[in-house]
C-alpha cells in the first residue's frame, strides 16, 4: 500500500523517543492504523497500548546501508523490504480530540554497539503511520508529518545484545493522552523515502507467550542469583521494593560458575557482551521490565532492592502442533528440547542460530532445521516470511546466497548455507502444498546453482566469495575433518535433485542432469578409497553422505552400521548427524539410529541431557552456546523413523501417507501426533513380547495405509486399532 501523504519522521539523534500528536475524529464508523517504527515501536492511543505485540515490526534487510565496513567482504546487491503493522483502533478512539503516542527503540535498525560482523546498522529510529478514519461520506486521514513532536523517553540506552538502561524519572505514562502538555517538546524532522518495498506483516509477531516463576540459587552480599529452571528467552519482570530514587541491575547468563557464586557469561558472548538491564531513579513500588530487548538465559542476578515477579518468555507466536511421548526418557527429552530450542530462536520472523551471542538468521542452521520446524510447529507464515528474506539477500546477478538472512554478515559456506534458497521452499511445498512458492523461487534456485557451478572445479564446489569463509561441515568433534568441497558438493547435488522434482511439479524442463552425474563422479574420483570401500576415510559420517547420494554400496552401508554400533557415540557435525540418522532409518537400521540418539557417552545427546541441558548446545562439548537448534534437526526422525509417518511419492501436505513403524529394543511404548495441512495424524504403538498393539488416528482428508513387514492394510478416517505380529 501507499503511505502517501504520510512521511517518515525522526526524533533527532534520540535512540528511544516518545513521539506524539493530537487529532480530531468526528463521526467516524471505523478506524485503522498502518504503522511502522524502525527498529521497534510501541503504539499508544489515548493512554492505552494498542496490541499485545512486542518487538515489532519483523526484521528484514530494511534499506541500503551504503558501503560499510564488513568483516567478510560482500559486494552483492540486495532487495530491501520493510514490514508495517495494521491495527483496528476503532475502540481506542473517542469522538472529538484524541492523542496518539509512539515509543521507538533501536532494534536491528540502529544496533551499533556489537560490530563483530562489521558496521551493519542503518540509522537512528524512525516512524511512519497512516490512520484511516471511515466516515459516512468517505475517508479521512491522520498521518505522520511535521506536526509530530518528541522528547527523550525513560529508555536512555537500548541494544538487543547488551540490554537496556531506564531512567524512571523520565517515564511519562500519560504521554499519549490528548490532554498531555507537550509544549516543551521538539519538532520531528522529515526524512526522504528510501524506496524500500513496504509490505503488510503477515508473519506472526513476538509476544509474551508464558511466564516462569524463578527460584533462588544463592544470596550474596550485594545481589541474589535466580534460576528459571530451564534455558529460555525473554526478560525479568520485577517489583522495586526500596525507597524513591533507587537503582536495580539485572544480569543474565545461561550457566553458573562452578561454585554457583556468580554467573558465567562464556556461552552467551563473554564478559564483553553481558546481557544487562539497569534501572535508575526508581520510585517506590514501581514495576520494572525492558521495552525493546530480549535475553537468552537460564540464570539471572539481581542487584538492588527488587523482587522478581516472573520471567516473561518472549518469542514469535508460533503454536506447537505436535505431541510426543514414550517410555524412553531420552526420546522425550529430545522432543521437548527441540520444541524449546526452536521457540527460543524464533524472533521477529527469523529462525536464529542462538538468542544471545549472535542472534542471526544463519541460512545453514535454518535450512537444516526447517523440515523439523514445519513438522512440529504451526510455522507456515513464519517460514514464508523467512524465505522472502533469503531471496531478498540473494544477489540477482551472481546468484550468491548469503550466510545470514536478513543479511548481517556471518561465516558459512556455499553449500550447506546457500542451499537454503532450495531447501526451505522445497520443504515448504512438501508440508503445505503451495505450488506458487515453487514458481516464485525456482528462478532463484537456478541462479544459485549457476553460482555454485561458477565456483566449481572439475565438478567440485571449491570456493565462495573472496575473503570470506567457505565452510563445509560445522561443529564436528574434536574438529572438522571432512574436506569442504566434499560437503559443499553434496549440497550442490542434493539441491539439483530437489530442483528436478520441483521442475516436474512445475512442468518445466530440467537442465542439470549432466551436472548431477558429473559431480557425483567427481566425488567418487576424488574422495573414494576403493581398497577400503569408503569416502574420506569414513570419518564423521562421510559414508552416510555418499550413501544419501546413492554413490555408496551395500557393503559400505554394512560397514557404516558396524562402525557406529561399535562406537556407540556420534562423531558427526551439524549436517552429518542429520544425514547419518536419516540414512540409518531409511535403510532399516533403526536400532543403530535409536542407540545413537539415546545412549550415554561422549559425544552424545545424553551428554547434553546429563549435564542439565534443556536446549540443544552449539557444540557437543558444551563450552559454547547452550541454545542452538541445529543439532535438533534429527528429531523429525522420531516421527519419520520410529513412528513411521511418511508421505507417499507425489504427496504434499500429507495428503497421502503410509504409516510404517520401526520397532527397536529399549522402546516398548511410543506415541506421537502431528497437525498437517490435510488433517491430524496420531500414532501410538505398544510393543509386547511378540506382538504390538497399534492405535492410529487419521483425520481430515488424508489417504492413509499401514505397512509393517507383510502386514499391509488401508486405514480409515477416524480411529484404527489392531494388533500385529513382530
Amino acid at each position: 500500500m501507499s503511505f502517501n501523504p504520510a512521511k517518515w519522521v525522526r526524533a533527532g539523534s534520540c535512540e528511544a523517543p516518545y513521539i506524539r500528536k493530537t487529532f480530531t475524529a468526528d463521526d467516524f464508523t471505523e478506524a485503522r492504523i498502518n504503522i511502522c517504527g524502525l527498529g521497534f515501536f510501541q503504539l499508544y492511543i489515548n493512554g492505552n497500548r494498542v496490541s499485545d505485540h512486542v518487538l515489532v515490526p519483523a526484521w528484514t534487510d530494511y534499506e541500503d546501508r551504503g558501503k560499510r565496513r564488513l568483516l567478510y567482504p560482500i559486494n552483492d546487491k540486495f532487495t530491501h523490504r520493510i514490514y508495517y503493522l495494521s491495527y483496528d483502533i476503532t475502540s481506542y478512539l473517542v469522538k472529538g480530540k484524541n492523542g496518539i503516542g509512539v515509543l521507538l527503540g533501536n532494534g536491528w535498525y540502529n544496533q551499533n554497539k556489537r560490530n563483530v560482523e562489521g558496521d551493519l546498522w542503518y540509522d537512528k529510529p524512525k516512524l511512519i503511520f497512516n490512520i484511516i478514519l471511515k466516515t459516512k461520506t468517505g475517508e479521512e486521514y491522520v498521518v505522520s508529518d511535521e506536526t509530530l513532536k518528541w522528547t527523550q523517553s525513560h529508555v536512555i540506552e537500548n541494544n538487543i545484545y547488551f540490554g537496556e538502561k531506564h531512567d524512571l524519572s523520565l517515564k511519562l505514562p500519560d504521554f499519549s493522552l490528548s490532554t498531555f502538555d507537550d509544549s516543551s517538546w521538539k519538532a520531528v524532522s522529515i526524512l526522504e523515502d528510501t524506496h524500500s518495498i513496504m509490505e503488510l506483516q503477515t508473519c506472526p509477531a513476538d509476544k509474551k507467550i508464558r511466564t516462569i516463576k524463578p527460584t533462588i540459587v544463592k544470596r550474596l552480599n550485594d545481589s541474589i542469583i535466580y534460576d528459571c529452571g530451564e534455558n529460555t528467552v525473554g526478560w525479568v519482570k520485577l517489583e522495586y521494593q526500596g525507597e524513591d530514587g533507587g537503582f536495580v541491575k539485572v544480569a543474565h547468563a545461561e550457566v553458573l560458575a562452578e561454585d554457583n557464586s556468580s554467573l558465567s557469561y562464556d556461552s552467551a558472548g563473554g564478559n564483553d557482551q553481558i546481557q544487562t538491564d539497569t534501572y535508575i531513579n526508581i520510585p517506590k513500588n514501581t514495576i520494572l521490565e525492558p521495552e525493546f530487548d530480549w535475553h537468552g538465559f537460564r540464570y539471572f542476578q539481581v542487584y538492588g532492592d527488587a523482587k522478581p515477579l516472573e520471567v516473561a518468555v518472549i518469542h514469535t507466536d508460533i503454536p506447537v502442533t505436535s505431541s510426543f511421548d514414550s517410555d524412553n526418557e531420552m526420546l522425550n527429552w529430545l522432543y521437548k528440547t527441540m520444541i524449546n530450542t526452536f521457540l527460543c530462536n524464533a524472533h521477529l520472523g527469523v529462525p536464529s542460530d542462538c538468542p544471545h551471542r549472535e542472534r542471526l538468521g544463519y541460512t545453514g542452521d535454518g535450512q537444516l532445521v526447517c523440515d523439523t520446524g514445519m513438522l512440529l510447529l504451526g510455522s507456515r507464515l513464519f517460514y514464508k516470511k523467512w524465505m522472502q528474506d533469503i531471496a531478498d539477500c540473494q544477489d540477482p546477478n551472481t546468484g550468491h546466497v548469503q550466510h545470514t538472512a536478513p543479511f548481517y554478515g556471518g561465516g558459512g559456506g556455499p553449500g550447506g548455507w546457500g542451499c537454503a534458497i532450495v531447501e526451505v521452499p522445497y520443504r515448504y511445498y512438501k508440508h503445505f502444498g503451495d505450488k506458487e512458492i515453487l514458481e516464485k523461487y525456482y528462478p532463484h534456485m537456478v541462479k544459485y546453482i549457476e553460482y555454485l557451478y561458477n565456483h566449481s572445479e572439475n565438478g567440485l564446489v571449491v570456493s565462495e566469495e573472496k575473503g570470506g569463509w567457505c565452510l563445509g561441515e560445522w561443529c564436528a568433534p574434536p574438529h572438522v575433518m571432512l574436506p569442504e568441497p566434499f560437503i559443499n558438493t553434496y549440497f550442490y547435488i542434493k539441491s539439483m535433485e530437489k530442483m528436478k522434482e520441483i521442475a516436474d511439479v512445475l512442468n518445466i524442463p530440467f537442465q542439470f542432469d549432466e551436472r548431477i552425474a558429473f559431480s557425483k563422479q567427481a566425488l567418487i574420483d576424488t574422495y573414494y578409497d576403493e581398497k577400503n570401500n569408503s569416502f574420506c576415510g569414513s570419518v564423521q559420517g562421510a559414508d552416510a553422505f555418499a550413501l544419501d547420494l546413492n554413490i555408496g554400496n551395500a557393503e559400505m552401508l554394512r560397514n557404516l552400521v558396524k562402525k557406529y554400533n561399535e562406537a556407540k557415540v556420534l562423531d558427526t557435525g551439524i549436517f552429518g548427524t542429520d544425514v547419518l540418522i536419516k540414512v540409518l532409518f531409511e535403510n532399516g537400521f533403526a536400532q543403530t539410529a535409536f542407540d545413537l540418539l539415546t545412549q550415554d557417552g561422549y559425544p552424545s545427546f545424553a551428554h547434553m541431557k546429563n549435564n542439565g541441558a534443556t536446549t540443544f548446545w552449539e557444540d557437543w562439548h558444551g563450552k559454547s552456546s547452550h541454545n542452538h537448534p541445529m543439532f535438533g534437526a534429527c528429531v523429525k526422525y522420531l516421527y519419520y523413523g520410529l513412528l513411521g509417518i511418511k508421505q507417499n511419492e507425489g504427496s504434499v501436505g500429507f495428503s497421502s501417507v503410509t504409516i510404517s513403524p520401526q520397532f527397536v529394543n529399549g522402546l516398548n511404548h511410543i506415541k506421537g501426533e502431528i497437525e498437517t495441512k490435510s488433517g491430524k495424524i496420531a500414532v501410538e504403538l505398544t510393543k509386547k513380547i511378540s506382538t504390538a498393539d497399534c492405535y492410529i488416528l487419521i483425520d481430515g482428508s488424508i489417504d492413509a495405509s499401514f505397512k509393517y513387514n507383510r502386514n499391509c492394510r488401508k486405514l480409515v478416517i477416524g480411529k484404527n486399532r489392531f494388533t500385529i505380529e513382530l
